[in-house]
């Protein structure tokens, strides 16, 4: 069985080289990290994670709770998470808690059991008495929460109020006065921010507030196809639909052409998220682009300065940009 100075003689480096390597230490030059990498491959070392763990008190293991492993908004975020936590010679547990708080603290447990690093938590559940308890337990971030969450915790957001005003901007510049708007599930702050600035921007715009134009999605493609079949059965319809996120835009998409209603010279169709499939649907979905997988990529400097007991570079709390992508679906009013 080859060991850790068989893996300093492949490499042509020092055994403190290689130590630092496999317990993740930031100060080995890339060059000899590789060295490291390439030499364990060849001489087939297998690392005692067990023994390790004894001996630094980290698992070299960090935790990802996602929503739904099945919105494809979510895979390349943890893909985010998963590209620098593998730099740092990490491994990620990937738990999937179907918005379902019950499930969440059970895979909190599990994670803590295992004597994980730290937690990337994205859309909690859980309420901030428990979140403040398991911040005292391991290092966390959380992705999508309020502004009033407090100042104990490491906070990665997107700015989903400039997302919504870039779209409603775009459509009002397109002559749209009559504009429906499909929420996801309003218990998260994402979505709750979103409404409240589709309302303000109508009243900034002196646009009429109608409730009818308001239905709640739950983020899943057959929710948006049911708004949207709602919506064009009004007796004075909308002529554009912004949704909260892609997948519904896809369904209403989908609902409205089965209708006979073109795209978009009767009907705009918005999204939020530019996930992959939004460019490849007839017609092409004009959509609002969070940057997905910086914010994997964010989430995992964060959690990794808070495993330090260093201060992220970026502070506490992290807002990343939106940005209007236009493709084919939002047309003139």
């Amino acid at each position: 069985m080859s060991t850790i100075k068989d893996v300093a003689r492949e490499a042509g480096v020092s055994l403190g080289t290689v130590s630092n390597v496999l317990n993740g230490k930031p100060n080995v030059k890339k060059e000899n990290k590789e060295k490291v990498q390439k030499a364990i491959r060849k001489v087939g070392f297998q690392y005692n994670m067990a023994a390790s763990f004894l001996r630094t008190k980290t698992s070299k293991n960090i935790g990802l709770i996602i929503p739904s492993i099945t919105n494809p908004y979510y895979p390349e975020l943890a893909r985010g998470v998963s590209d620098s936590a593998r730099i740092a010679s990490l491994t990620v547990f990937l738990c999937n808690d179907d918005r379902d708080v019950s499930k969440e603290h059970r895979y909190v447990d599990e994670l803590l059991s295992k004597g994980v690093d730290g937690i990337i938590l994205v859309k909690p559940q859980m309420n901030l008495t428990e979140l403040q308890e398991l911040n005292r337990h391991t290092a966390l971030v959380l992705v999508d929460v309020g502004e009033d969450i407090g100042t104990e915790f490491h906070v990665i957001n997107v700015c989903d109020e400039q997302g919504i005003i870039q779209g409603m901007t775009l459509l009002r510049q397109y002559g749209h006065k009559k504009i429906a708007f499909v929420s996801g599930l309003l218990e998260s702050y994402s979505s709750k921010c979103r409404v409240q600035t589709y309302r303000r921007c109508l009243a900034d715009y002196g646009f009429d507030y109608r409730p009818e134009y308001v239905i709640s999605g739950n983020y899943d493609w057959q929710s948006g196809y049911t708004a949207a079949r709602q919506l064009m059965q009004l007796d004075d319809p909308p002529t554009a639909i912004f949704t909260s996120n892609d997948l519904m835009a896809l369904g209403a998409i989908k609902s409205t052409l089965e209708k006979g209603i073109r795209i978009p010279e009767e009907l705009s169709i918005l999204g939020f998220d530019d996930i992959d499939m939004s460019n490849l649907c007839t017609p092409a979905l004009t959509t609002i682009h969070q940057p997905k997988y910086e914010i994997g990529i964010e989430s995992m400097n964060m959690l990794l300065a808070c495993m330090n007991g260093e201060t992220p570079k970026n502070g506490m709390k992290t807002i990343l940009e939106t940005r209007l992508v236009f493709r084919d679906s939002v047309g003139y009013a």
